[in-house]
């Protein structure tokens, strides 16, 4: 599938909480809001 790029604007408190679990998991934050997207939609049943 092919990417598309997106900007988006966030809380700063969320992105200080995104930069502190890439940090503990190694995960870059692009990697981590693509999961929860993903998770949302599915439960979602979109």
């Amino acid at each position: 599938m092919k990417s598309v790029r997106k900007n988006i604007y966030l809380p700063g408190q969320m992105v200080k909480r995104l930069s502190s679990y890439s940090k503990k998991t190694g995960l870059l934050m692009s990697e981590i809001i693509r999961r929860a997207i993903d998770e949302y939609l599915k439960k979602e049943g979109a």
